[in-house]
């Protein structure tokens, strides 16, 4: 837990006054033990910290003031997405590294609940993502661009990574001919498709 808190404070901080007990980094990772004990909002994000500043502040070894939930939103809002996202695949990579038996990463693309906004007249977006399926962690995720659909969006996400040493599964929309065979040709990784979708396939 140390070790990912610390990856946490190198994320880039966006402040002009910069102080050290409200650094984004940490509040983003307070945050997230937050949301996983059951909080659901800025509001309850915030009270979450206010009734733990003792043990918050002996878990991160220095005094800890509990921020508003206006400073919560803020850090969600203004925080780089794309160091946080750079940050979660480095500090994985790491985890599936340290093994020597054969990585299954599942890919899977699903609508994000909640995402829908009527009054802004913008639909629910949809993601495909990469799942380390022993480590029960997310590797990497990205969003499924208007007018297309997950097939392209799979392949720049995995042609951004570096994979070794894993089996793909995949559902039967990507069980194309030459989609297959671009990921096939790649000397580490390896193909397993869900569902045949021809018989001579």
């Amino acid at each position: 837990m140390q070790a990912l808190l610390e990856e946490f404070r190198q994320l880039p901080d966006y402040r002009k006054n910069r102080v050290k007990y409200t650094h984004p980094g940490e509040i983003l990772f307070l945050s997230l033990l937050a949301i996983l004990s059951g909080a659901q909002g800025y509001d309850d994000i915030a009270l979450w910290m206010q009734e733990r500043k003792r043990e918050l502040a002996k878990f991160l070894g220095r005094a800890f003031i509990a921020p508003a939930y206006t400073t919560v939103r803020n850090t969600f809002l203004r925080i780089d997405t794309q160091a946080v996202e750079q940050m979660q695949q480095k500090w994985i990579h790491k985890l599936s590294d340290n093994t020597e038996s054969l990585t299954i990463v599942a890919s899977d693309g699903k609508t994000m609940r909640g995402s829908k906004n009527r009054q802004m007249n913008e639909k629910a977006r949809h993601i495909v993502s990469l799942f380390l399926t022993e480590q029960k962690l997310t590797l990497a995720q990205t969003e499924v661009k208007e007018k297309t659909n997950e097939i392209p969006a799979l392949i720049e996400l995995l042609d951004s990574l570096k994979l070794k040493n894993c089996v793909i599964t995949m559902d039967a929309l990507h069980t194309q001919k030459k989609r297959c065979t671009r990921l096939l040709s790649a000397d580490t990784t390896m193909l397993h498709k869900s569902k045949p979708i021809k018989k001579s396939f």
